[in-house]
């Protein structure tokens, strides 16, 4: 009966590590962020937070995966039950940009240097690969359900077009998170989604 408060108490502490990681990595950079750093904001010893992360790499996996979580649970809440394929592929794309604007400062500055680091280890590496081949079967799968739908006439093989969103979705996130902030109004983002996908998917676009 003891061992569920310390689990608990356990999760608790590695939350606020890694909120503490993703505030420090955002604003000096995950290089410069310290487990001195991490443990001075959040009132812990450097051995209590080297308890939980032992290395600078598995705290940056999980910094990634909460991340990765946060980013779903926004476009989660985009989509509605009743919504069809081609409603969730589109704010299935919106909602990731979105994220990526609104969480600029923070979460989507981690996603950056994801990407500026995964050319330079196997674990960073290896990460980004997970992370891209999520986005492309959460895509596929929409697809998927297009066709059986009735909805989409596919411009090429579904994981090729599923490829493709994917790739151009990511490029927009990185530069949602790193363009000055207001140049990317909102009607424009829907618009050039709405542009986009029809073209790929042969689905009409609606007003």
């Amino acid at each position: 009966m003891k061992a569920r408060p310390e689990t608990k108490k356990g999760e608790n502490t590695r939350q606020k590590i890694v909120l503490s990681a993703i505030r420090l990595a955002a604003k000096h950079g995950f290089a410069e962020a310290s487990f001195q750093m991490i443990a001075d904001e959040i009132g812990l010893s450097q051995s209590a937070v080297m308890y939980h992360f032992p290395d600078k790499d598995a705290l940056f996996a999980e910094l990634v995966r909460t991340i990765i979580r946060h980013n779903h649970e926004v476009v989660s809440e985009l989509i509605d039950i009743q919504d069809d394929a081609e409603q969730r592929l589109l704010k299935h794309c919106l909602g990731n940009v979105t994220w990526a604007l609104r969480y600029r400062r923070q979460d989507a500055k981690i996603l950056i240097l994801l990407y500026y680091l995964a050319g330079r280890g196997e674990i960073f590496s290896g990460l980004f690969t997970q992370m891209i081949a999520s986005g492309r079967e959460r895509i596929l799968a929409l697809l998927l359900a297009g066709k059986r739908e009735g909805l989409f006439r596919l411009k090429g093989e579904p994981a090729a077009v599923a490829e493709s969103i994917q790739d151009s979705l990511f490029g927009a996130m990185l530069y949602a998170a790193s363009a000055p902030e207001g140049s990317v109004s909102a009607a424009e983002l829907e618009a050039k989604w709405k542009n986009f996908l029809s073209a790929l998917t042969g689905c009409p676009k609606h007003p």
